[in-house]
């Protein structure tokens, strides 16, 4: 009892203090909910590592976050975080029952509960459609559901990118069920639902009206994101500077402050968006697995150089086993170590589930069992890997 109070007032101290900065910061505006049939679950689309905050401008109410796991490996800060507001772990790349059980049991003691049932930000500006077992899990909690909606985050915040850009930002409820409602509907019926309410396409809601997202850098760190030239087909070819990305085969496009593609060439821009550019990009791996597959197994399909691989130990913790440059060849992936010269080599059929966090931290799972992070010194696309992994393996992405 002596926890939750603490926890309510941090809530909402932490409100008042943030509030007026949200707003001037991002031109955020919002709804205020007053909700009276409590325990509530509210699931948002999720775009950015700021949406805990934006969606919690709307809620006065305390509310417990669904949080990823790397959060609490941050030292001191994460110790701070679990004490004033002791977020609900979600653990990429692992079985989500725990996290499942965890959310039942906070809604059981009265307590309400925010998730962003995607897993993860949005790489291209486009919703992603919800697990089945978040369905399940909404169906049979006992919960009244308010599904939550951000517009203009995506073109504020990024992932991929190394700057804020100051524009317009939006939050607002989409509908309310209680869960009389969710019992009458069936599982595919509230997947449905939930994936109708939380959509957000930020390309079209721009062109409908149109606004400009201003900062420095806007096309930096891009090549996170995009990892396959349009033009020349190249896989470690792009590059990003400024408000430009480029290939060395020519292609040169600006990314402009309402988030469109110009060409810097007599040429026309092959794509319009970073979402066109990204559906193309993955139909693009996903044709050419075949022949990523028959590559000789001496051959690498990618490379990237200063790669760090971190192993998880007991209570939570990583330890730093290598360094050096990262491989990866049709049927494994490999470290070149280059402090001790030898390589730490992962099976791909070795490999169960491979996750993506933040922008170029890359996760995985060995075995079931055992657990190790990448991490990178520059801007690398860890996209490309698990494309490709997806590609050449039966595994199970989390982006």
């Amino acid at each position: 009892m002596k926890k939750l109070l603490l926890h309510k007032v941090v809530y909402k101290t932490a409100r008042i203090f943030i509030m007026p900065y949200i707003k001037c910061r991002f031109r955020f505006q919002f709804e205020k909910v007053l909700e009276k049939n409590k325990p509530y679950m509210v699931l948002a689309n999720h775009t950015s590592a700021w949406d805990p905050i934006f969606v919690g401008m709307s809620f006065p109410d305390h509310m417990y976050y669904v949080a990823s796991e790397h959060i609490f490996r941050k030292g001191f800060l994460s110790k701070l975080l679990n004490i004033f507001l002791a977020p609900i772990m979600r653990v990429k790349a692992r079985t989500e029952m725990r996290t499942a059980m965890c959310i039942l049991k906070t809604l059981k003691s009265g307590c309400n509960v925010c998730m962003f049932p995607e897993g993860s930000s949005s790489w291209n500006g486009e919703t992603a459609k919800i697990t089945p077992s978040t369905a399940k899990l909404v169906k049979h909690s006992g919960a009244t559901l308010i599904t939550y909606r951000l517009e203009g985050s995506y073109l504020s915040l990024p992932r991929w990118a190394k700057t804020i850009r100051r524009g317009k930002m939006r939050g607002y409820p989409v509908h309310k069920y209680n869960s009389e409602e969710l019992l009458k509907m069936t599982e595919e019926e509230v997947e449905l639902t939930i994936n109708k309410d939380l959509y957000v396409n930020a390309y079209t809601n721009n062109e409908k009206e149109p606004v400009m997202y201003h900062g420095k850098g806007l096309a930096e760190n891009l090549e996170t994101a995009l990892y396959v030239c349009p033009s020349c087909g190249g896989l470690t070819t792009l590059k990003s500077k400024g408000d430009l990305i480029e290939c060395t085969c020519g292609l040169s496009l600006r990314y402009n402050t309402y988030g469109f593609f110009e060409s810097m060439t007599s040429e026309k821009a092959p794509f319009k968006t970073i979402l066109e550019w990204d559906k193309w990009q993955r139909n693009h791996i996903e044709k050419k697995g075949e022949y990523y597959r028959s590559l000789p197994i001496n051959m690498p399909i990618i490379s990237d150089v200063e790669q760090y691989l971190y192993q998880f130990e007991a209570g939570g913790s990583t330890k730093l086993i290598g360094s050096g440059t990262l491989s990866l060849f049709s049927d494994r992936l490999v470290l070149e170590d280059s402090l001790t010269g030898n390589n730490k080599t992962f099976q791909l059929c070795q490999i169960t589930d491979m996750a993506l966090i933040q922008q170029t931290l890359m996760s995985f799972t060995v075995g079931g069992k055992d657990y190790y992070e990448i991490k990178s010194n520059h801007p690398r696309s860890g996209l490309k890997y698990l494309m490709l992994c997806n590609c050449l393996t039966e595994l199970r992405i989390m982006l």
